[in-house]
């Protein structure tokens, strides 16, 4: 495992080098950490080199607050374009989904090959940010610290294994981060721009999902190859880790 930084993005790979080709951007979700998906660099097998990319203020006490989504997105941009990175697959989970359609849309375009852009349960739609994202945007943000500290009280009480495993990376996040991230992912998913960019831009896509977790819409509307994660919902890779490896590995490999 070798850790990176460039200009305030943190990253953590399989690799000491950083590859020109065929690389694999991880990014992850609101309150998780690089560190819940440090079992995905250890697999064996995979030659190519897996980069996961550290929301602002996540497994970090500071948050920039000139700090935001669009301002994350475009220093992605510019590693990608000092590295001379070229041939990526995305693999997103929740908030992360959001990040490659705004990366490719206003930075990168057709500039880059996009090898396949494999989304677990990403924020594409307003029904995505329903539950924690909305109701968090909703908070002034001087009361959301109270808010956020009584969101780590509820899930390390809870009776399910994978909110009591979230309250862990919630307790190393800013409070700040998960307030500005949670405002601009409800901003960017009030309109059906998200989700329809995915599904006419992308032409190697894959949407995963867990068995558990309820959909408002028909699996058609998104478009693309479908799966489905056994025994698991919105966090499989902390219900599931087995399952959600054999994902990973299936899929990254896998000829659309």
């Amino acid at each position: 495992m070798y850790k990176f930084k460039f200009e305030t993005l943190n990253l953590l790979s399989n690799s000491k080098r950083i590859s020109k080709n065929n690389s694999i951007f991880f990014l992850y979700g609101l309150g998780s950490s690089s560190s819940d998906f440090e079992f995905l660099l250890k697999l064996k097998r995979i030659n190519n080199q897996i980069i996961i990319i550290e929301l602002p203020g996540h497994n970090s006490s500071f948050f920039d607050q000139k700090n935001c989504l669009m301002m994350f997105i475009r220093r992605i941009f510019l590693f990608i374009k000092k590295n001379e990175i070229n041939n990526i697959t995305f693999f997103t989970h929740s908030l992360g989904g959001i990040i490659p359609i705004l990366l490719v849309k206003y930075f990168l375009k057709k500039k880059i090959k996009i090898r396949k852009f494999i989304n677990y349960e990403g924020n594409l739609t307003e029904s995505d940010t329903e539950t924690v994202t909305k109701r968090t945007a909703s908070y002034r943000k001087t009361e959301f610290k109270k808010k956020f500290k009584n969101l780590i009280d509820v899930c390390q009480k809870s009776n399910q294994s994978h909110l009591n495993l979230w309250s862990k990376s919630l307790k190393h996040a800013s409070s700040d981060a998960f307030y500005e991230l949670s405002r601009d992912a409800v901003k960017y998913s009030k309109t059906n721009e998200l989700l329809e960019f995915f599904k006419i831009f992308f032409k190697k896509k894959i949407y995963i999902s867990g068995s558990l977790t309820k959909f408002e819409f028909s699996e058609i509307i998104f478009g693309s190859v479908r799966f489905k994660i056994k025994n698991s919902g919105h966090f499989s890779y902390f219900e599931n880790p087995y399952e959600f490896s054999k994902i990973f590995f299936s899929l990254i490999l896998k000829r659309l």
